[in-house]
């Protein structure tokens, strides 16, 4: 008996100790998202949020979708066309850039963009024209119109990405419940962008995203990704 206790307080020891490390980090992930512990205790990895205002609305934003990016796509065309004849005048290669990406329900598609690098890897002249007006996001008109994707919505990230940000983020896997857009809450945020963005701060305004959802939010964030993308232009032209 003397040995069975010992042992067994041994176990409790260590079970305290595993918890109070669980505790920090789940407190340290909180804070990168802005959010009380409670919250994140609220939003498991392989959860997904308690109401969702978007699973009401699906079809509008659906038909929404549809109407403005046929539109968008007939518009444009001719746009995409000389953009696409600039970049392959400048660096060999195919003017479209293919990738592939998790969509809705974590199921991969192929986005579609404007080659903005060489086979180098390095930005081109016409690449760093195109980034910050976001005119190589265009052809994903395109994949809104197949439904893979919305004119609003969580961006989709790099799937070699995908795992790491699940296995450290709680909630990452939330943002699958819509299609990925070609803005959204957290771009027009200051999140736009690859590169030097929170990845977790860009969760929060996601998850924000699919709480609150209406037609009339979409509204305001096309307007402000107008506004947001002026910004960003002007700031590059000035770098």
């Amino acid at each position: 008996m003397p040995v069975l206790y010992e042992v067994s307080s041994e176990y409790a020891s260590v079970m305290d100790r595993g918890a109070t490390r669980a505790r920090s980090s789940r407190a340290q992930i909180a804070a990168a998202l802005g959010r009380g512990s409670s919250r994140v205790d609220a939003m498991d990895t392989g959860g997904q949020p308690s109401d969702t205002a978007m699973c009401s609305g699906a079809t509008t934003k659906r038909v929404i979708d549809v109407t403005l990016a046929a539109a968008g796509l007939v518009l444009t065309a001719p746009l995409m066309i000389g953009l696409g004849v600039l970049v392959s005048l400048e660096s060999p290669g195919p003017a479209l850039f293919l990738q592939r990406r998790p969509g809705r329900s974590r199921v991969p598609f192929t986005i579609v963009k404007l080659r903005t690098m060489d086979a180098q890897g390095r930005v081109t002249s016409v690449g760093r024209f195109l980034r910050p007006m976001g005119l190589d996001e265009l052809p994903q008109l395109w994949n809104v119109l197949k439904g893979d994707m919305s004119l609003i919505g969580p961006r989709p990230e790099v799937l070699e990405r995908v795992q790491r940000y699940e296995q450290e983020i709680p909630g990452y896997r939330d943002r699958y419940q819509i299609r990925p857009g070609i803005t959204g809450w957290a771009q027009v945020n200051g999140l736009r962008g690859d590169n030097k963005v929170s990845i977790a701060e860009r969760l929060r305004f996601d998850i924000q995203y699919l709480r609150e959802w209406s037609p009339a939010l979409d509204g305001r964030i096309l307007l402000r990704t107008v506004s947001t993308v002026l910004r960003d232009t002007l700031r590059s032209f000035r770098e």
